[in-house]
């Protein structure tokens, strides 16, 4: 994918498809044909090529009535093939570009809150390049277990059948989600991103069977706070700091899965202050 930028759109495009980010109407949409490099660099278009990268990660917006920001995958790395047919990556860097500011010398020289969102912007980054926890694959749904996923028609789009409290990305993507529901969308544009951990090892028993273990950790996005901040359940139900925790066995002829998960306790309290061993609360006894 090349990431471009025009006077009035953000431009993304790969061989067959194109995604146009328009800068003053604020809307997204696609189009279901190739923007060539020729074209974009015609005065017409007085466009220019920002990066090559890898994906769509969504929009965000850090303060009430600020600018919009879109995420890009700037570099990944290969950490598994699942059967020879399933690539599952992590992503390294991201790349962060103001949607909705024509003047981006008014980013770096502007009020309070432009400084806060480069600040935002900033920690963001780092917490890709060093946390190095979030993960994607184009083919295989990281979202679900191997039990979940046996039933799960293949050819439905890989973001339909993600399951909603691990796809990490899903709020930033709810534009793409709400266009694709009304009309054709590609669905490389929608891609499901999981936080957590994710390796392999290979090894061989019997001399001729060769062993895939694969471990994926899936971290819940809902309640997802610091650990003495959030505790307890809330009103849906979601636990803090639930994690899923999947390993996976492949043989040549077998496939096996065990899930372990944790959370916090169940019922609503919390832990104030930061001294060490702080005495939990209880908050309420029952659910209204």
């Amino acid at each position: 994918m090349k990431l471009y930028k025009a006077k009035d759109s953000w431009i993304v495009t790969t061989e067959e498809h194109s995604l146009w980010f328009n800068r003053r109407s604020l809307s997204i949409y696609s189009k279901n044909e190739p923007i060539t490099d020729h074209i974009l660099s015609s005065p017409a278009w007085d466009s220019s090529f920002v990066s090559n990268i890898n994906g769509y990660i969504g929009k965000v917006q850090f303060v009430k009535d600020g600018l919009h920001w879109l995420i890009f995958i700037r570099s990944q790395e290969l950490v598994c093939e699942i059967n020879k047919k399933h690539e599952i990556y992590r992503i390294t860097d991201i790349l962060v570009q103001p949607f909705d500011n024509f003047e981006e010398e008014s980013v770096s020289k502007g009020n309070n809150n432009n400084k806060y969102e480069l600040k935002c912007i900033e920690e963001l980054r780092i917490w890709y390049q060093e946390t190095q926890c979030f993960y994607y694959s184009r083919t295989y749904d990281l979202t679900n277990t191997v039990q979940r996923s046996v039933n799960q028609d293949e050819n439905i789009p890989l973001w339909k059948r993600a399951d909603e409290r691990f796809f990490w990305n899903r709020q930033m993507l709810s534009e793409l989600l709400n266009l694709a529901d009304k009309e054709h969308l590609d669905t490389q544009w929608i891609q499901p991103i999981i936080m957590g951990y994710l390796n392999q090892c290979h090894f061989t028993a019997n001399e001729d069977t060769d062993v895939q273990l694969i471990l994926i950790s899936r971290r819940n996005r809902h309640r997802s706070g610091v650990r003495m901040h959030c505790r307890g359940i809330d009103e849906d139900g979601n636990v803090a700091n639930y994690v899923e925790t999947e390993q996976i066995v492949r043989t040549n002829t077998n496939l096996m899965s065990f899930v372990m998960i944790r959370g916090s306790v169940p019922f609503y309290w919390s832990q104030p202050g930061i001294r060490y061993r702080p005495p939990p609360k209880i908050d309420r006894s029952k659910f209204k």
